[in-house]
């Protein structure tokens, strides 16, 4: 099979490597499709993140696949069964003599039954990536491709729980990019008003509006005295309840730390190249630490996708085969994509603009 492979320092290729070997508990799945989590992807590729990591590795964790072989062991999954985060080596192992960057960029991967691992074992290791690799209804009619973006979105709708957004709570979003506008979506549906998306590039911005954004500001060509200014005029004078960093951008945060409300606090997202960067950078009683729960908020993204309250394909610009995974990163790089869906058993080369 073929997997993406990253040495950590800027190379990224296609390898073929053999398929992974479920055990009892385990299934094979034939991923369908993986996206791109653009910014830590990229980070990984340039070996960026601030936390060590073994390469050469197998990228990517936005995968969704189908299981075409099940486990002696198995009991609560069948061939068919459709399954977010499928990878070709959990976090901690290896395939031959690549390492996991989590491993969602390949043309098969593996789920665990873990229920019937821990009801035949209570004592058993289970790795803690399986808590991702939850099950899609086929009630819910959507495209491997579509399906991939159901794992930023879990992360954002969670992340907007977790950070106190409710009615009434002006916020603002730091990027707009693939996380960012998921972040302005669900602040939406739980009734924030105003929410402010500020950004770099025009393109997304107006993209940003078409998710649901009150407004948005582009900080290349204003001062950072007229985004404070804007942000607590849209605000009435009060400034930002929350102001959510998707963009690991130490300077932004610290300049929009200005627009704070009274009482209003800064969430870190965004995975800056330095650990604790943003944290570091701002005082820490302006600080919430809100973390994602992305598994515990599996159910409700389904749920709206089922009440037609998400259209999936807002929350990616491009589609490509999996042969053109080089050129799908050299999209990113030049900004000309914001998330890129590689499909893997689609020969083709068609682009999607801004939806």
């Amino acid at each position: 099979m073929k997997v993406a492979v990253t040495d950590g320092q800027g190379k990224l290729w296609l390898e073929d490597v053999p398929k992974p070997e479920p055990t009892s508990y385990q299934c094979l799945c034939k991923i369908e499709a993986c996206a791109t989590c653009t910014g830590t992807d990229q980070k990984h590729i340039q070996g960026k993140l601030p936390f060590p990591n073994d390469y050469p590795g197998i990228l990517g964790h936005e995968s969704v696949g189908r299981v075409v072989q099940v486990g002696s062991k198995v009991r609560n999954y069948q061939v068919g069964d459709r399954f977010l985060r499928p990878c070709a080596i959990y976090p901690g192992g290896r395939l031959g003599e690549l390492y996991s960057v989590w491993g969602g960029f390949a043309e098969y991967g593996l789920v665990t039954d873990t229920k019937a691992l821990l009801e035949d074992d209570p004592n058993a290791e289970v790795n803690p990536y399986t808590q991702f690799q939850q099950f899609i209804s086929d009630d819910i009619e959507i495209s491997a491709a579509d399906a991939t973006t159901l794992i930023t979105l879990k992360e954002a709708a969670s992340l907007v729980v977790n950070a106190g957004i409710k009615q009434g709570s002006s916020v603002v979003i730091l990027g707009a990019g693939s996380v960012g506008i998921s972040m302005c979506k669900f602040a939406k549906m739980m009734g924030a008003a105003p929410v402010i998306v500020v950004a770099r590039r025009d393109e997304q911005l107006a993209h940003a509006t078409t998710i649901g954004a009150d407004a948005v500001v582009n900080t290349t060509t204003t001062t950072t005295a007229v985004v404070v200014d804007a942000i607590k005029e849209l605000t009435g004078g009060r400034g930002a309840d929350r102001i959510i960093d998707t963009a690991g951008s130490v300077e932004l945060v610290m300049d929009a730390v200005q627009a704070l409300s009274s009482d209003g606090k800064i969430v870190p997202y965004g995975m800056p190249e330095t650990d604790g960067a943003i944290t570091g950078a701002v005082s820490d009683d302006i600080v919430l630490g809100a973390q994602p729960a992305e598994a515990k908020a599996h159910e409700y993204v389904l749920g709206a996708v089922r009440l037609e309250l998400l259209n999936l394909s807002e929350f990616y610009s491009h589609r490509l085969p999996f042969k053109d995974i080089v050129q799908g990163f050299e999209l990113l790089k030049t900004k000309e994509a914001f998330k890129v869906v590689f499909e893997m058993d689609v020969d083709y080369n068609k682009e999607q603009k801004y939806l």
